[in-house]
């Protein structure tokens, strides 16, 4: 599947789910919204129907607490004047509220005046003169007649005794009362007659519930709904079907909430609201019911208004936003669709330049690039890839440089290799010959040793002479002849004595030049080492460039992909090449310094010694004049003896003097044999030494002829990295 099939798809499933889930949650959301919206506004339908039915009523039964609030202070009347003052309230409010069935008093026996039995059969009494008066509205016309059926509690008597048992405002349960001729529902709304605390009567109203019925008809929830009202008892007062009326709810209303029918005649009788959702089939929907309870003065039995409105209308704006919303998805869904198809398509563009790009590099070409026309991320990798493919262009066009570069220094390389062998074969020689040479000085070593044995015990025996002369001199003041043998003993002693200085004299200029050819031998082998030195960083260095060149095509063949592979196994090779000859070059480092080590404590312990055996020398030459002086001065006391006393003392002088440097040529005598010594354990070091470079030189010409090889073997790898190399194209 293409990248873009595959844009296009992913884009637009989340694009489908997002707006699905969107749209279903705010469609959940706002229909949550509006059903509790509509619940909250069937429910305050419901209260205010309630309490506009409720003040309906209590407006009747303001009139009547009228009347209760005069008997309440009726003492103040003459007890004759009372009823005519009752009467004539009720007869008013008969008149002035022509919507008034009946408007009635009841007084308990003697209860108003005491005068029951003065009024006996009097309009508004019976026969016992108890005040019961009622004015009936019949044909426009109102008359005044005595109540009657007040004291059967089974039937109407309610009406009485529902007050005046419980000494508050009461609204009697509905019931059915013939006026014109015709059954009507009406209730009476009574007020408890109060005197000192007690109730003695109870006055009321009789009104049609006619226009109750007619109110809760104009209360049509939604414009659709329908309203009903019930009596605590559970009567139906007012309904949308008037078949129901005066009927109990029990019987009526189990069509209409179903399940809910005992819920609701509990919330009725007990005045508490209550709201719930039924199915009705006939419409087709669930209703949305509420029962609000609402009372009538302080009466402790409340009535309850109900109103039901179809959910499905009430939710009508919600599908309607389903739909549209549903419409709205649609079309963004397609516009975005639209949108993925032209961004798809910029994206895949570049793509597609870039595949054949890649193509064209996997065959070796990197002459083509790609077109960038957008400053977008694409733009970017196209712009980057650019810069890679140039970076690659020109790091190809230095391979080949490096390699023909390599090429020549391979060549260089063998050329110097062979130079080097014949420069290591020379070096090996020289250090044969040096070997001999040092041989050679060891002996020579060896026999200035034995000479300065022998200095050392001529010496030695100076000193006694001298001791011998010292003890003559000062005897010769008492035996000249014997100072003139002494004097001939001591010039025979001195001319031995120039012998044998001249002999170390002579020994200790060899000795010298035999040390300085050995100086020179040594410093030539230094300078010969340095060259190696030079050779070996030579070696080195290409082993480290040839490394690094290993290390670059190893890393190009690696971007080269399959193409490289070869590539790749030729740079293996010239990795151990490089390898190898770093670690050859690094032994024969390592040897170099070492001799050239023991060369420069040679050259130290050769200066040292040169340096004693210049000090050797001046006193050897300060010996040999101090001998001529003493051999003239003994001559010229052979020819004059009488000079021998006068300078006697001056002989004592020369004599402490020729002591003193006895002394010292002895004391020098034994720290040049300490040098020789010191010499000869240097020229065995040099000896090892100049063994160990002998073999360093067998192990570095081994090493050249190795490194012979593997340049042979170099060339070969350049010649086939050369041929790789000119595969590309740039």
């Amino acid at each position: 599947m293409k990248i873009k099939t595959k844009l296009v798809l992913i884009i637009t499933a989340v694009n489908v789910a997002c707006i699905g889930v969107l749209t279903i949650a705010s469609l959940r959301f706002t229909q949550q919204q509006i059903t509790l919206l509509a619940d909250e506004n069937v429910r305050g339908v419901a209260q205010n129907s309630a309490n506009r039915i409720g003040g309906w009523l209590e407006n009747y039964l303001n009139k009547v607490q009228a009347l209760g609030q005069i008997v309440s202070h009726y003492d103040t009347m003459k007890p004759e004047e009372r009823r005519p003052v009752i009467n004539s309230m009720l007869h008013s409010l008969a008149e002035e509220n022509p919507d008034l069935l009946n408007v009635w008093a009841i007084f308990e026996p003697n209860a108003l005046d005491g005068m029951d039995d003065y009024f006996i059969n009097s309009p508004g009494t019976d026969a016992t003169g108890r005040f019961i008066s009622r004015y009936v509205r019949e044909n426009d016309a109102i008359t005044l007649n005595a109540h009657t059926g007040y004291t059967n509690e089974g039937s109407g008597g309610n009406y009485y005794f529902q007050s005046f048992r419980s000494g508050k405002e009461a609204i009697i349960e509905p019931y059915y009362l013939s006026v014109g001729g015709k059954n009507k529902l009406v209730t009476s709304l009574t007020v408890p007659l109060i005197r000192s605390g007690e109730t003695i009567g109870v006055a009321g109203v009789d009104i049609e519930l006619t226009e109750v019925q007619e109110l809760a008809g104009t209360i049509r929830p939604f414009g659709i709904g329908d309203s009903a009202v019930f009596s605590h008892g559970g009567i139906v007062i007012a309904h949308p079907d008037p078949g129901r009326f005066g009927k109990h709810m029990k019987d009526t209303e189990h069509d209409l909430v179903g399940i809910h029918l005992g819920e609701m005649v509990q919330a009725v009788r007990d005045g508490a609201e209550a709201h719930f959702k039924n199915y009705w089939p006939a419409i087709k929907s669930d209703m949305l019911i509420a029962l609000s309870p609402f009372t009538v003065g302080d009466s402790d039995t409340p009535w309850a208004f109900a109103v039901a409105a179809p959910e499905r209308i009430i939710m009508a704006p919600v599908y309607r936003m389903v739909f549209i919303s549903i419409i709205l998805g649609a079309a963004i869904l397609g516009v975005l669709t639209l949108i993925v198809l032209v961004v798809s398509k910029s994206i895949t563009s570049p793509l597609k330049s870039m595949e054949a790009a890649f193509a064209a590099i996997g065959e070796g070409d990197f002459t083509h690039g790609l077109e960038v026309r957008s400053n977008d991320e694409i733009g970017n990798i196209g712009r980057s890839f650019n810069i890679t493919l140039e970076k690659m262009k020109t790091l190809i066009i230095t391979i080949k440089k490096q390699a023909a570069a390599l090429f020549d220094i391979g060549n260089a390389l063998a050329s110097n290799m062979n130079q080097t062998a014949a420069a290591v074969n020379q070096i090996t020689a020289n250090i044969k010959s040096i070997k001999s040479q040092v041989a050679s000085q060891s002996s020579s070593v060896t026999e200035t040793n034995a000479t300065m044995e022998q200095i050392t015990g001529t010496i030695n025996r100076l000193s006694d002479h001298i001791d011998h002369q010292s003890v003559s001199v000062s005897s010769s003041s008492s035996a000249v002849e014997q100072m003139l043998a002494n004097i001939q003993s001591v010039t025979d002693t001195l001319v031995r004595n120039a012998e044998n200085a001249y002999s170390l004299s002579i020994a200790s200029e060899d000795g010298r030049a035999s040390l300085q050819e050995v100086a020179q031998d040594i410093r030539e082998i230094a300078h010969e080492s340095e060259g190696l030195l030079e050779i070996n960083k030579l070696m080195k260095n290409i082993a480290g460039q040839t490394n690094l060149l290993s290390m670059n095509a190893a890393i190009e063949a690696a971007h080269a992909g399959d193409a490289g592979s070869g590539f790749a196994v030729v740079s293996g090779e010239i990795r151990k090449l490089a390898e190898n000859s770093g670690e050859q070059s690094k032994t024969i480092g390592s040897v170099l310094r070492k001799i050239i080590a023991s060369i420069e404590k040679i050259d130290r312990s050769t200066g040292i010694v040169l340096g004693k055996f210049e000090v050797i020398d001046t006193g050897v030459k300060t010996v040999t004049n101090q001998e001529a002086n003493i051999r003239e001065a003994m001559e010229e006391q052979g020819v004059g003896s009488h000079q021998i006393l006068e300078t006697i003392s001056q002989l004592k002088d020369i004599t402490h003097h020729v002591k003193d440097g006895s002394r010292k040529m002895l004391s020098d005598s034994r720290e040049v044999i300490e040098e020789g010594k010191r010499l000869e354990q240097v020229t065995q070091e040099i000896t090892g030494g100049m063994n160990e470079m002998a073999d360093g030189a067998d192990k570095i010409n081994a090493a050249i002829n190795q490194v012979n090889e593997i340049s042979g073997k170099n060339k070969e790898s350049i010649d086939i990295l050369v041929r790789e190399v000119s595969r590309f194209k740039v």
